[in-house]
């Protein structure tokens, strides 16, 4: 890696770890930081108001090896507790590691070699594939349908990526290592934006014109634990938090094609969100997302439908409102659920 040959001379990278009453899991993903092949690094780790035992795992690591540091706030959730990590990073390069999840042993070796080789290149990211608690050696692709890759593996900067971003996330959180001088550019993470802050935040390096480049390298797989029990409510909010972002998307760009791909998946997002609330929230609360779905819509005959659907609703079971909401104008759309 260049004329780097010792630890002094090597980079450091600043590894920012929030987590929130993750006691059972936090020392596996320690753990796995001590087991990388490059050593020059400090990890941050952010209480987000944890009740459990977090403290007393992470003195553990903290007693055996000092590049583990610890934050404590109040609860503020995890955007915030990047933030706090962030204020405290000395690194040159930046990487985000979720409390449950994994990294591989080669990672930093890798990447940082990348980096330190491409200084045209901001942000290097690769593979990643899920796990689950019960069969931790299992690495899957996907979690939901077929066992298939869903990550784009797209390189490039301006409007490439920022269309690819705006049609989907395109990483996980633990994927990218970062330069500093992103953050530095970019700012801090938006608080507002959980559970989907890490989209907001890529999305907003694409439109600063950062340069991310995907490259598979041996030994950096982004591992991320797969929890059976998320609920219906964590993706109403995640729907609620996506829209919300793409309002900002408008603001990011002006670029007509890719507002125009924004608005596709705007109206796409907010009708799976009604969906989403007729199934699972109070009627006030399905009948304020149908109606928003009504004005949203751009085609005369699905804003009829979803207007004629939320008159119809305070008489209607849900399961017979879905079905109606569901018939042939919208199912396009439905079948990606």
């Amino acid at each position: 890696m260049d004329a780097r040959n010792n630890l002094d001379d090597k980079p450091l990278v600043s590894i920012i770890v929030p987590t929130y009453n993750y006691a059972r899991f936090i020392g596996e993903t320690l753990e796995c930081l001590r087991a990388q092949t490059y050593d020059k690094w400090e990890c941050i780790i952010v209480d987000d108001g944890s009740t459990d035992d977090t403290p007393e795992q992470v003195a553990r690591f903290m007693e055996m090896d000092a590049r583990f540091k610890y934050v404590q706030q109040e609860n503020a959730r995890q955007a915030a507790a990047k933030n706090n990590g962030l204020r405290s990073a000395t690194g040159e390069y930046i990487q985000f590691l979720d409390a449950d999840d994994l990294i591989e042993p080669r990672k930093f070796e890798q990447q940082v070699e990348y980096l330190e080789r491409h200084p045209e290149i901001d942000i290097v990211y690769g593979s990643m594939r899920y796990f689950t608690t019960e069969q931790p050696a299992e690495r899957l692709y996907w979690v939901w349908g077929d066992n298939k890759p869903w990550m784009p593996e797209i390189s490039g900067c301006g409007k490439k990526l920022l269309a690819a971003l705006v049609q989907q996330n395109i990483m996980v959180i633990n994927s990218p290592l970062i330069r500093r001088s992103v953050v530095d550019g970019v700012g801090p993470f938006d608080n507002a934006a959980p559970p989907v802050e890490d989209w907001d935040y890529w999305l907003r390096c694409a439109a600063a014109g950062m340069c991310f480049q995907f490259e598979d390298l041996p030994g950096t797989l982004a591992l991320v634990r797969w929890h059976s029990s998320s609920s219906s409510n964590d993706r109403r909010r995640m729907y609620v938090s996506m829209l919300s972002i793409r309002e900002k998307v408008e603001e990011m760009t002006g670029d007509t094609a890719i507002l125009s791909l924004n608005r596709e998946r705007m109206i796409k997002d907010q009708e799976v969100l009604a969906l989403e609330s007729i199934s699972h929230a109070p009627l006030k609360d399905y009948l304020r997302e149908m109606l928003r779905a009504a004005v949203l819509s751009e085609r005369t005959k699905h804003r009829l439908k979803w207007f004629a659907c939320a008159c119809a609703a305070p008489f209607l079971p849900r399961q017979r409102l879905k079905l109606l909401v569901t018939s042939s104008v919208t199912r396009p759309f439905v079948r990606s659920l």
